[in-house]
């Protein structure tokens, strides 16, 4: 993965993620351990991408740190979207465009590691995350981050 960040947040160790990974009973990739591990959310320079079926081009202007220290973080969002039923179970928020839509990865099943972009806008007016609100961005978070291009 080449990935160069404006700013990232302090690194996490093995113990974090295997925490977060036994208290809510996950398998997080082990592509995006590794990210974890080595940058821990932050901005990157490279962060503009499409859906898997060009619909959507929008901005990861966040991938959320494993941390304590930050409002921004994911145990929050994965607390608010995934166990508040938002987003489907298998799907565990890593980051947030402009428009505060969701990145998500599945984190099990036939797509686990598959990277997603949930459209949050009409999230309000109907209290569910609909189907058609859900599109794949890429098979793999390492995809994903290669994948990133630089905005205009």
């Amino acid at each position: 993965m080449n990935i160069e960040f404006e700013f990232s947040f302090e690194p996490v160790d093995k113990n974090n993620i295997k925490i977060f990974d036994e208290t809510y009973n996950l398998n997080l990739p082990d592509d995006y351990k590794n990210f974890l591990l080595c940058h821990n959310g932050g901005k990157t320079v490279r962060r503009r991408f499409e859906t898997n079926d060009k619909t959507i081009t929008s901005s990861i202007m966040l991938f959320l740190p494993l941390s304590k220290e930050k409002d921004d973080e994911l145990e929050y969002f994965f607390k608010k979207y995934n166990l508040g039923n938002i987003v489907p179970s298998n799907f565990i928020p890593i980051g947030i465009d402009p428009a505060d839509s969701l990145i998500c990865m599945s984190v099990s099943g036939k797509d686990r590691g598959s990277i997603y972009f949930c459209d949050m806008d009409y999230f309000s007016e109907d209290n569910e995350l609909k189907k058609e609100c859900i599109r794949l961005i890429t098979p793999s978070f390492s995809d994903f981050v290669n994948t990133l291009f630089k905005p205009n």
